[in-house]
């Protein structure tokens, strides 16, 4: 089954790339289990414990040079941008607050140092339902509204930065595979189409007009495109 370590793995084996930054780590589920040269870690709490960073540097011993960054990503950005600049950003995981404004600044600084080959991967594009698409503000405040329906999964409206990059960047490839959450993946080039939604639009979106239109919203893909668009990088 693909999922974003697959998809992210495969893209760095792919165009060989060298640096490999995730927003969001938490407990390094993603994170220890990528191989790439150098690694670089953000979160303002990780759930990382000593003894599994050691474990996962005996099973994956590019670990061992890893930085970790407990800091939130605009603190990161802000104060590590020259480190960024000097190397840049080979492929990057943003998995961080599942806010489309949060989702959106990441992206939009995670640009700024993208290599021209560069490839962005982001969680949680395609909700699954209303209650998992509840634009709050953290997963805490979401899941002390006691939702209809709700399961516990909780992707925010991270949907809203694909919606906005595709309407407002027309030097960037965005789509969305359905898989594992959906996994938004934002490359330079030649868009396929481009929305026409404006900022004032975007706002006023809500989960029933994802759901009326989530292919063209999303620009959404099956996990066989995945294959396709590897073979095209």
């Amino acid at each position: 089954m693909l999922n974003r370590v697959k998809v992210i793995q495969t893209i760095i084996d792919r165009i060989k790339a060298k640096t490999y930054l995730e927003i969001g780590v938490e407990g390094g589920h993603t994170f220890l289990r990528i191989n790439a040269r150098e690694k670089i870690a953000v979160d303002p709490e990780f759930k990382i414990r000593r003894k599994k960073r050691f474990k996962h540097i005996f099973k994956n011993p590019s670990n061992l040079f890893n930085t970790y960054h407990q800091m939130e990503s605009d603190t990161f950005f802000e104060t590590k941008s020259n480190k960024l600049a000097r190397r840049g950003v080979d492929v990057a995981l943003i998995d961080g607050l599942h806010t489309y404004e949060q989702s959106l600044r990441d992206a939009q600084n995670t640009l700024k140092f993208l290599n021209q080959k560069g490839i962005i991967v982001m969680h949680d594009c395609n909700p699954p339902c209303k209650t998992a698409a509840y634009p709050a503000s953290s997963f805490k405040q979401a899941e002390s509204l006691n939702l209809d329906e709700w399961t516990g999964q909780w992707y925010g409206d991270v949907w809203k930065t694909v919606c906005y990059l595709r309407s407002t960047q027309k030097n960037l490839r965005i789509f969305v595979l359905d898989c594992d959450c959906g996994l938004g993946i934002i490359t330079r080039g030649t868009p396929e189409n481009i929305l026409s939604y404006s900022e004032q639009d975007i706002n006023n979106l809500t989960y029933n007009n994802l759901n009326e239109d989530r292919t063209e919203i999303l620009n959404l893909k099956g996990p066989d495109f995945f294959g396709e668009f590897i073979k095209s990088i």
